[in-house]
């Protein structure tokens, strides 16, 4: 796909970015980076966000997002310079129609955007994105459940928390090392597509009873699922990855008092497979633009 032309401003993120950054240069996009911290490595770095934004057709912020005061999360910088930050100064600088890419936007991103008229697309919960991205993801957690382990996970007693996009490439990837793999959900529909692919399951309620028999746990529910009360009936050798997003689903602390060696692995594809985990990011960017009524042209 030739993108001739096209203005395109990176905000920030770490060598995720900086492929989806190379890929659309090479297609031909004008490409400006702000707060990537490679400057011997590419030839398009600016310093303002906000001269960026004010030129740009097309935004592409990281897949983590903004914190709720714009800081760019999951971006990589040098000793001198903070992340980049999107304010409502920066968004007031994009012109009417402009694309503004994101993994997932905070509530105050989106109504700055809605007032400016400027095309929010959050990609982060996008089927086409979130399948692809759920390898890289699972691949990370299973190299780290190896890693902070001394047994195989050949023949380990696994528990995968959620069924979800993620949580369903995860535990059939561990089925396939010989885990015995067990998936806890809350929805009935994917505890029996779990059974179908040929794993355990758990009843939510059970996971206080029966945690203590698991030597792996990897979570991947964005709420509180591993709480002390649970966590105290494990036994001390048991290591847990936890997947989700910040704050994550385990209480740390308990986890800590009671010897459990709990680890929070947000953003693993940016880790551990950022070219990868790049090529995806571009390639939801590109079918979109692929979408567009007439094509998306420099200017329009």
């Amino acid at each position: 796909m030739e993108m001739a032309g096209l203005r395109v401003a990176i905000l920030g993120g770490d060598r995720r970015e900086l492929e989806v950054a190379r890929i659309l240069d090479a297609l031909g996009a004008r490409v400006r980076a702000v707060g990537l911290p490679w400057p011997d490595e590419v030839s398009w770095a600016a310093n303002r966000l906000e001269e960026v934004a004010a030129w740009a057709d097309c935004l592409v912020a990281p897949v983590g997002g903004t914190d709720d005061v714009g800081n760019v999360l999951y971006c990589i910088t040098d000793d001198t310079q903070p992340p980049p930050r999107v304010t409502a100064e920066v968004v007031g600088r994009i012109r009417p129609g402009a694309l503004f890419f994101i993994g997932k936007a905070a509530p105050y991103l989106r109504e700055l955007c809605r007032r400016r008229e400027v095309r929010l697309v959050e990609f982060r919960e996008r089927d086409e994105f979130a399948v692809l991205n759920s390898v890289p993801t699972a691949e990370g957690a299973i190299q780290m459940a190896m890693e902070h382990t001394d047994i195989t996970l050949h023949g380990s007693e696994l528990l995968v928390l959620g069924y979800g996009r993620c949580g369903q490439t995860l535990a059939g990837m561990l089925h396939g090392l010989g885990a015995h793999t067990w998936v806890a959900t809350r929805e009935a529909a994917l505890a029996a597509r779990a059974v179908v692919d040929g794993h355990r399951t758990l009843e939510w309620g059970e996971l206080k009873g029966r945690i203590g028999t698991m030597e792996v746990v990897l979570n991947t529910v964005p709420a509180m699922v591993l709480p002390e009360e649970v966590l105290a009936h494990a036994k001390g050798e048991l290591v847990v990855v936890d997947l989700a997003s910040a704050p994550g689903g385990v209480d740390f602390l308990a986890a800590r008092r009671l010897g459990i060696r709990a680890y929070l692995a947000p953003g693993l594809p940016g880790i551990v497979a950022p070219k990868t985990a790049g090529r995806i990011v571009a390639k939801v960017i590109l079918q979109f633009l692929a979408r567009e009524p007439g094509g998306r042209r420099a200017g329009d």
